[in-house]
């Protein structure tokens, strides 16, 4: 949110360079009273298509290089700072050889395209423009801050802010002219107060990313109340959609075949007309959009293998990692984090494999059905207690990724079977296993699989982006802790790391010996004495809200 609102102020700013200010209602032909309108729309069409162009040109030309995540922080906050000082230090810019030189060049089109006074002038102009600005003044290098070191739609959603920002105020100079013109000097003075503040604000927004105090700051809104974005996209989206269970009776609600006792959010009703809605958990009234929207984030359903050493990025990467009796796959969080599901079949049992960046929940679930049939599952695009609901397409109902139970559907109340796995880094499967096969970076999506787009995320125990219902402080928030069940299906949960330093512990629950061991080559084993049990591993927090009023039993080490 803070990177949106830096873009759109650059943009603005952008316009209001000392050096072309009083000259853009000449350019564009635009004065108050100009009856020729072509011309300015046509300049300010090529303006912002050739911002557009040149920008992911320079995107495209580093989204191949393997940067690691912590760097963009830095690159981000440095920028930033670097306009704050320029504003409050304009000489600095104006000394720069290389900016005295793109503005002679980028004046000298403008003269060009000026001179022409047609159609194709006027595209010259327009393309002209973009670098006549960012040599008057550095605001550009805002959207360089924001938009290289993020995904294509975040970047995308950056760059329209700029460029809206840009385009307010040229529409306000064609409509208003030379006397809006004169009303703007006072904000393009390059030594006036007004540039000045603002470089301190920039200065102290880069400190704020670099130091990462601004994710400590959104978080702290969020847990406040005072503004939940979430919640207010969500209703956002409600009045879009329109209400779809807002019944006027309980006959008709059963008519429709919906529980008349159970708010359903509005976004899942219109996502999943084909759901059975009369049977669904309660909990479903807390669901979130998380943004994308069904099958939005993709799911993977016909994975590639290729050997471990085509593996390109570090070896500390964590994976899940299944052992078939001919095979042993490798499923990569760094592929994982950008799709968190994919279906696969080994030893012909139809699995699922499942990780949600968002608490930290790796889980492996059979995919066949209660009914018996095989489906796949894909990302519903909707959370609860910040954790992925994902969808079966054979049937559409709606299951918690974390506990594998159906929040809504023909199958509630059921859970998915766990299939059991490894939770390792690429190195220890190298080490043990070298003949192993990692899933391909060739899933059929363009994504940038080495870029974590959560970096900083996982280390940050105060900042959630969609924050729980409440946060229990037995442990950190963000610690990852395994998780099983017992003979009398209570929920165990042990801090993972805790668990590898000690290396074994056996605890007794219920009269049984639970005993779990962690071997050299980094596996772990759970088994009651009659045999080993599956399990998987979740964040702290996820957990703790997850089974908030259920008989738990936490082992502490």
């Amino acid at each position: 949110m803070t990177l949106l609102l830096l873009s759109f102020i650059a943009g603005a700013l952008t316009i209001l360079a000392p050096c072309v200010l009083p000259m853009l209602p000449v350019i564009i032909g635009s004065s108050a009273g100009n009856k020729n309108w072509r011309k300015p729309l046509v300049v300010i069409g090529s303006l912002a298509l050739s911002i557009l162009l040149f920008t992911y040109l320079l995107r495209a030309s580093t989204i191949l290089i393997d940067i690691p995540p912590a760097f963009w922080s830095w690159f981000s906050g440095g920028i930033i700072i670097a306009v704050g000082l320029f504003f409050l230090f304009p000489q600095i810019w104006e000394r720069l050889s290389l900016v005295n030189s793109a503005n002679v060049t980028a004046h000298k089109a403008l003269g060009s395209g000026h001179a022409r006074d047609d159609f194709r002038g006027d595209i010259l102009v327009g393309a002209a423009l973009g670098p006549v600005f960012s040599s008057c003044s550095p605001t550009y290098f805002l959207i360089l801050a924001t938009v290289l070191p993020v995904d294509f739609l975040t970047g995308t959603m950056y760059l329209l802010a700029y460029i809206v920002g840009l385009i307010f105020i040229l529409g306000m100079i064609v409509l208003l002219g030379q006397r809006f013109t004169r009303h703007l000097t006072w904000m393009a003075d390059s030594r006036g107060w007004f540039k000045r503040s603002l470089g301190v604000v920039f200065i102290l927004v880069g400190v704020f990313i670099i130091s990462g105090l601004d994710k400590k700051l959104q978080s702290w809104v969020l847990d406040s109340g005072y503004f939940d974005i979430s919640r207010f996209e969500q209703s956002l989206l409600d009045s879009v959609t329109g209400d779809k269970n807002d019944f006027r009776s309980l006959d008709e609600a059963l008519e429709r075949g919906t529980d008349p006792n159970v708010s359903i959010p509005r976004h899942l009703r219109q996502l999943f007309p084909d759901t059975d809605w009369s049977q669904v958990d309660p909990a479903i009234e807390q669901a979130l959009s998380g943004g994308p929207t069904r099958d939005g984030i993709p799911a993977i359903d016909d994975p590639e293998f290729v050997p471990l050493e085509d593996f390109q990025h570090s070896g500390d990467t964590q994976a899940m990692v299944l052992f078939g009796d001919e095979e042993v796959r490798v499923y990569p969080y760094n592929i994982l984090i950008w799709h968190e599901i994919v279906n696969d079949t080994i030893d012909d049992t139809p699995v699922a494999v499942t990780f949600c960046p968002l608490c930290g929940s790796a889980i492996a679930f059979d995919r066949t059905l209660p009914d018996g049939t095989v489906s796949t599952f894909g990302v519903s695009g909707s959370l609860l207690e910040s954790n992925m609901i994902m969808f079966d397409r054979q049937t559409e109902n709606l299951w918690q990724q974390s506990t594998g139970l159906t929040l809504v559907g023909s199958f509630h109340p059921t859970q998915l079977e766990l299939v059991e796995f490894q939770l390792l880094t690429v190195d220890q499967v190298r080490s043990t296993h070298p003949d192993a096969r990692i899933m391909s970076e060739q899933t059929g999506h363009r994504r940038d699989y080495g870029r974590n787009p959560y970096a900083g995320y996982d280390d940050d125990g105060e900042f959630f982006i969609f924050s729980p219902s409440t946060v229990d402080t037995s442990f950190p928030s963000k610690e990852i802790m395994v998780i099983f069940r017992t003979a009398e299906n209570i929920p165990v949960a042990v801090a993972w790391n805790g668990l590898r330093i000690a290396g074994s512990v056996t605890e007794s629950i219920d009269d049984k010996e639970y005993t779990l061991t962690v071997q050299d080559s980094g596996t772990l084993s759970i088994d009651d004495g009659d045999t080993e049990l599956p399990f998987y591993f979740e964040m702290w927090f996820s957990f703790a809200v997850q089974h908030e009023g259920e008989e738990v039993h936490v082992i502490d080490l």
